[in-house]
């Protein structure tokens, strides 16, 4: 009797324990070098944009992102972020954009439990509306870092910074 007491005190109790025990994988930050020099090709790309420089950051882009495209899909995807970026740099009223007039880092988050793949996002102002860039960037055995992918997008801030995967490193921060 008083060994079954036990044991049904101890299947009570250790439910306990173990919720307080969840896994939760370490945040692993990138070497300073590799941050560095992410924040570096984001800073170029800035500054080729601020001076017009569209077909030399769609080439830098998809070199890249598509190294393993073929030929005809490399010069696609050139035509394409070409023509987005120029979309971009149109002042007012005949896009949403135009002159670039600066740009903040919003947010620098790493995958959890990894210290090779990480993301940088940035508010870019314009003349008439801001965007948000969201740069995801790998650390490559070799230790170069290189963008792996890219976005940009006109949704509001505030909701673009309220998605799922943008509150993800707060969860983890705790």
């Amino acid at each position: 009797m008083f060994r079954s007491v036990i044991l049904i005190v101890v299947l009570m109790i250790l439910p306990i324990f173990a919720q307080n025990q969840q896994f939760v994988p370490l945040i692993k930050p990138p070497k300073p070098e590799s941050l560095k020099s992410a924040r570096e090709m984001v800073d170029n790309l800035f500054a080729d944009l601020e001076a017009g420089k569209s077909q030399k950051i769609a080439e830098w882009i998809t070199d890249q992102v598509g190294y393993t495209w073929d030929a005809s899909t490399r010069v696609q995807k050139i035509n394409e972020f070409k023509s987005q970026l120029d979309i971009v740099m149109i002042s007012p009223p005949a896009s949403s954009y135009g002159e670039l007039d600066g740009y903040d880092l919003i947010d620098e988050s790493y995958l959890p439990g990894s210290d090779r793949y990480f993301r940088l996002t940035y508010l870019s102002y314009h003349e008439g509306a801001p965007l948000i860039w969201e740069f995801r960037f790998y650390v490559k055995p070799d230790g170069k870092t290189t963008l792996n992918a890219i976005q940009w997008d006109d949704k509001n801030p505030f909701e673009y910074m309220s998605t799922v995967d943008m509150l993800l490193n707060r969860y983890y921060d705790r």
